[in-house]
């Protein structure tokens, strides 16, 4: 126990006048590397060459071998500090994105909107700025989407009371009566939401962007990029995707009527049992699209782009500009 005490006190001590023997201590390191640099180092890096030499020669060339040594030094010495701040910069930067990253998390849970609305927008610039954390912000964004705008009804297994209160308080005050089932556009945030990943940078990503079993009727998706998304059952009556990427998208059973698909891209994308009455599809690209079963009726096909779509079992009655050689 005496010698724990012993050890106790050298370090109180030491904590207490760290600078008094710290600084002698650095001062004697260096002056010993130092003397060994310009002493038996030299020697090494000079070689017995220049101890042939002799006299003033000698004493010459030993000088130059010492600056030489000594820009040397004050060279690796430098990198190490550029190495240094840069690992710093990197760790300091890492750190703003975290606590930024925990701040917007911190909004998107607020029961004011427009705090809401705010940490999606911050989320957006974390995900510009940062390449490791976009996957991340995808994930999150979808998910309040997920969450904020379900299908309502059986269909989905959702309760409709809980619409829109992705992660409030239990003690935040109820949605209107009614709001949230007669809905015919997505709320303010939602569609910020919305805005945010159809628009997100272009980069690999190795997920899927899970929007399934929403409520979207009526959103504004204009141009969006959605290549390979996922809304198997959702509600897209009305939605504008106009000129929209939808590549490889699963649209399974997913409701469209009405929905503005001019100019879309939907080569591949699966939309077997979805519902597309009334859509305007007009130079729709749906070449080698998945078409089985779908419902077409009076959607209008105008110059869309049909080539290698599979159409078995699709019902067309009404469609306008369809081909008759559509689907070969």
């Amino acid at each position: 126990m005496r010698w724990k005490k012993a050890w106790g006190a050298v370090k109180v001590w030491g904590r207490r006048y760290l600078w008094a023997w710290a600084v002698p201590l650095a001062v004697a390191v260096v002056g010993l590397v130092l003397v060994l640099l310009l002493g038996p180092f030299t020697d090494w890096v000079a070689g017995p060459v220049v101890h042939d030499l002799g006299g003033k020669e000698e004493a010459a060339a030993l000088n130059t071998v010492r600056k030489t040594v000594l820009q040397a030094v004050g060279g690796a010495a430098a990198l190490s500090a550029l190495v240094f701040t840069a690992i710093n910069y990197r760790l300091n930067r890492r750190g703003q994105f975290t606590e930024r990253y925990a701040t917007a998390i911190g909004h998107l849970a607020s029961d004011k909107l427009e705090e809401r609305i705010g940490g999606i927008y911050a989320l957006e610039h974390i995900m510009r700025e940062s390449e490791r954390d976009h996957a991340t912000v995808v994930e999150v964004l979808s998910a309040f989407v997920r969450e904020r705008a379900p299908t309502s009804g059986k269909e989905a297994g959702y309760a409709c009371h809980n619409r829109g209160r992705w992660m409030h308080p239990p003690t935040g005050s109820p949605d209107p009566p009614g709001r949230a089932e007669h809905s015919e556009r997505p709320s303010t945030d939602v569609q910020a939401a919305l805005t945010v990943i159809g628009r997100r940078p272009r980069r690999p990503e190795a997920n899927q962007v899970d929007l399934h079993g929403t409520d979207l009727q009526g959103a504004h998706l204009w141009g969006a990029r959605l290549r390979n998304v996922n809304l198997e059952n959702s509600h897209l009556e009305g939605v504008v995707l106009t000129g929209a990427h939808l590549e490889n998208a699963f649209l399974e059973r997913a409701h469209l009527k009405g929905a503005k698909l001019l100019f879309a891209h939907l080569q591949g994308a699966y939309l077997q049992g979805a519902h597309l009455e009334n859509a305007e599809l007009w130079n729709a690209h749906l070449e080698r699209a998945h078409l089985e079963g779908a419902h077409f009726e009076h959607a209008d096909l105008t110059d869309a782009h049909l080539k290698h779509a599979h159409l078995e079992g699709a019902f067309l009655a009404g469609a306008k500009g369809l081909d008759e050689d559509a689907g070969n």
